[in-house]
């Protein structure tokens, strides 16, 4: 049986939420990059080794990957939900 279409009460929550985590994402990219640039000071004034910099790239995959995958789970399920609105 076919799933009645979204109510608009549905959609706006779930744009909601889509808006709460791009704002989530976007923070932790500045974040990232912050990071990209201490590291780089680090390196070229300590003498740090290049690899320091794959570290800090893996430990924030590792810790943000929930808050990606959020974000890429709510932005498929936006587009569902607007293309069976609109059909």
């Amino acid at each position: 049986m076919p799933r009645p279409p979204p109510t608009v009460a549905e959609l706006h929550v779930l744009i909601e939420a889509h808006r709460k985590a791009r704002r989530v994402v976007l923070g932790h990219f500045i974040f990232f990059i912050i990071c990209c640039v201490v590291i780089m000071i680090a390196r070229r004034y300590l003498k740090f080794p290049l690899q320091l910099s794959w570290v800090i790239i893996i430990a924030f995959l590792v810790a943000f990957a929930g808050d990606l995958g959020r974000f890429l789970y709510r932005r498929y399920q936006l587009q569902r939900l607007l293309a069976a609105h609109n059909s």
